[in-house]
């Protein structure tokens, strides 16, 4: 497995390009703008995305989407408690950012166990809701790709439409409780490990010192 990070957007987000190096097919997690960018990569790279991923709807991680999905073909998996999220009409005061976003209708609504294959590899969503309703951590390999409900020492915020604090403590406590330790790739700022997080994030400790 190789994964290429790029910073886009006007609020630097993660977007991930994941693949197996044998058969070159790729998943593309939260492009959230800068379409020319997350393409030419692809290129470089000669790879065939298969899917592209959210792991939520906000404006910030679907804004390249659509170049994306119309370039490559790839079939578009969205968590089915997100997909409200997609219409312009209702990312609120962030509308003024979408830049003649084009809305596109999800193939796959996913939730929680949903499995994407590609090449040898298999993205498996958790759901975490919280930041939003439908929120989702994608595990691949030993790899989590917690968009914004897990960063580096913080969580997501809860304040905006759909957000709630109480159901992002019961998922960063789910997060916890996952065996193993894992790298914790998260939708803005730099990596992590669940091992760190356990120790040093206060959110994620409040959340188990609630149980």
């Amino acid at each position: 497995m190789k994964i290429m990070q790029l910073c886009v957007g006007i609020v630097a987000t993660n977007c991930y390009i994941v693949y197996d190096e044998d058969s070159r097919e790729a998943v593309v997690i939260d492009p959230g703008d800068n379409a020319a960018a997350i393409l030419q990569a692809v290129g470089q790279e000669e790879l065939q995305v298969r899917y592209v991923l959210l792991t939520h709807a906000h404006f910030d991680h679907i804004l390249a989407a659509h170049a994306v999905l119309a370039r490559t073909h790839a079939k578009y998996v969205v968590p089915k408690d997100d997909v409200w999220l997609l219409k312009p009409e209702n990312m609120g005061a962030y509308r003024t950012f979408s830049r003649g976003y084009e809305p596109d209708e999800p193939d796959i609504l996913a939730s929680e166990g949903t499995e994407i294959t590609f090449g040898n590899l298999t993205a498996t969503y958790l759901s975490t809701p919280g930041h939003t309703p439908g929120s989702s951590v994608i595990r691949i390999g030993d790899c989590l790709f917690t968009g914004d409900t897990l960063f580096r020492h913080e969580c997501g915020r809860c304040d905006m439409a759909g957000g709630d604090f109480g159901l992002m403590l019961r998922s960063l406590a789910r997060l916890h409780d996952l065996e193993g330790d894992y790298q914790v790739l998260p939708g803005h700022e730099g990596i992590s490990t669940l091992a760190e997080e356990r120790a040093m994030n206060p959110y994620m400790l409040q959340a188990v010192g609630k149980r």
